[in-house]
């Protein structure tokens, strides 16, 4: 469904991604986890074609994105839904009408789209909220906005950049409840996060560091980690002079008896 192959994105000569290499099968959940820097934001663009990779190689089903002619964008856009990681909402504009503006821009009527609009606010549980402006609502409700905006075109696939970082414990948990509701339903969803609370066992766990990937958790199977060798050997070498102040202390003890 989604797959990296050795991609490297740098910007100068700092490489932000270091030959990253994934594959996503559709329809799963998989979780991009984390500190800030590590390059998931990177990810995201790059599978949505806002930024291009320098090196490696990511297809999206059948399309080679690197080949993907600029006209064809659009079109990948619409099979990929964005949750953003700041929201990106227009405070100007009514819930209703923030999520109808890209299905406006996409040539669908007013009315269609207002339609379309109230149906999918509707299953994200903001009924009754469609003329509501998004300084009115909680940091929950704005989120489930981005989700609804994100959703409008049925798309196969949802990216969802860190949905839950401005929200407290108990409104995440409601935003991932909703997001795995989504997931149940076909939709393949690719979330980014750097709360470790959020994430179930049960699910695949793609870990970035400094723009390497250094774990991929996958349900059910071994752990693939990258081993540091360097860090195995200090490990075992504080080990060994452990050992060895043990010894020394049960020598001297003995010496003194």
């Amino acid at each position: 469904m989604i797959e990296f192959k050795d991609v490297t994105k740098k910007y100068a000569d700092d490489p932000v991604l270091d030959k990253v290499s994934f594959l996503i099968d559709k329809g799963s959940f998989v979780y991009l986890v984390g500190p800030t820097g590590s390059g998931k934001t990177t990810v995201f663009r790059l599978i949505i074609r806002d930024i291009m990779p320098t090196e490696g190689a990511i297809t999206l089903g059948d399309w080679d994105l690197l080949s993907l002619p600029r006209s064809r964008v659009p079109h990948l856009r619409r099979r990929v839904g964005v949750v953003f990681q700041d929201l990106r909402l227009l405070i100007d504009r009514t819930v209703a009408e923030n999520v109808m503006l890209p299905l406006e821009f996409s040539g669908m009527s007013e009315q269609e789209a207002r339609e379309k609009a109230e149906t999918v606010l509707s299953e994200v549980g903001l009924e009754g909220k469609f003329d509501k402006f998004p300084l009115q609502l909680s940091g929950g409700e704005r989120q489930r906005v981005a989700i609804a905006r994100a959703l409008v075109f049925e798309p196969e696939i949802i990216l969802a950049d860190e949905p839950t970082g401005n929200l407290d414990l108990e409104t995440s948990f409601q935003i991932l409840d909703l997001l795995q509701t989504i997931n149940k339903k076909g939709t393949t969803v690719f979330m980014a996060t750097h709360n470790n609370k959020l994430i179930s066992e049960a699910t695949r766990v793609i870990i970035l560091e400094s723009g390497k990937i250094i774990e991929d958790k996958k349900p059910g199977k071994k752990s693939e980690k990258k081993r540091n060798f360097q860090d195995e050997d200090k490990l075992e070498d504080r080990e060994d002079k452990t050992k060895e102040t043990g010894e020394k202390i049960k020598l001297e003890t003995l010496a003194k008896k």
